[in-house]
């Protein structure tokens, strides 16, 4: 599988609980933070007041764009049970295969609308992928770091944590020897960013007994905010 290293849009480390949001986060937003992610996926409507709205949280200090390439080390953890991933961009010629009933055509094509009108993926990709035991090796010495991100959740109780990948270019060659099995989730977004040319925002993981899509184990949206470019 090929990867990358990209520059992506992030909280700064101490309002990232604040911005961060489940990405099946229901009903009343009202009482969450103004830069509350939640208010980017379900509060506005329409490709120009999504776009608006995130504009605002650049505005408000809760979004900054990373000025170099980077991929993190993931981690969820809830009720005793936790999983571990990659985040980085993947080119979607390694996934095309997995297509099939990742998405509907419905939610590719407000993808799509997200990608043209929003000019940014905003919910990541989540996909297992082979086992590994240098990728095991790999994420024990970037786990051994200060965080990037370390965090209780308050809507759930979820606590989820990002490492900065010291050296992104040790991870090549190890990944190039595994292979996606499954789209978990975002399967519109990375459908969208195929027929783009992009390479999309993706969670690679091996756990595949706890990594969810949904529910406090799924990773938080608005933590990792992609800018696509062509690949």
């Amino acid at each position: 599988m090929r990867i990358a290293a990209v520059p992506i849009c992030r909280p700064p480390k101490a309002r990232a609980v604040e911005v961060a949001c489940a990405p099946d986060l229901a009903g009343d937003l009202s009482a969450l933070p103004a830069t509350n992610f939640a208010h980017i996926l379900g509060g506005a409507t329409g490709g120009p007041a999504v776009r608006q709205a995130l504009d605002a949280l650049f505005t408000l200090g809760a979004l900054a764009v990373d000025a170099e390439p980077r991929m993190y080390v993931y981690r969820a953890a809830h009720s005793g049970k936790r999983w571990m991933g990659l985040a980085c961009a993947v080119d979607t010629r390694d996934l095309v295969h997995l297509f099939p009933n990742a998405a509907s055509d419905e939610e590719i094509a407000a993808a799509q609308a997200d990608l043209a009108t929003v000019e940014a993926q905003l919910v990541p990709g989540l996909v297992t992928i082979d086992s590994s035991p240098e990728l095991s090796y790999l994420y024990v010495c970037d786990t051994n770091e200060r965080p990037a991100y370390h965090f209780v959740s308050a809507t759930d109780g979820s606590t989820h944590s990002a490492w900065e990948v010291q050296n992104p270019q040790a991870y090549l060659p190890v990944l190039a020897e595994l292979a996606a099995d499954e789209i978990r989730s975002g399967g519109a977004q990375i459908a969208a960013a195929h027929q783009a040319g992009s390479m999309p925002w993706v969670i690679l993981t091996a756990d595949r007994e706890h990594a969810a899509a949904t529910g406090p184990l799924s990773p938080r949206c608005g933590l990792f905010v992609l800018r696509p470019a062509k690949q």
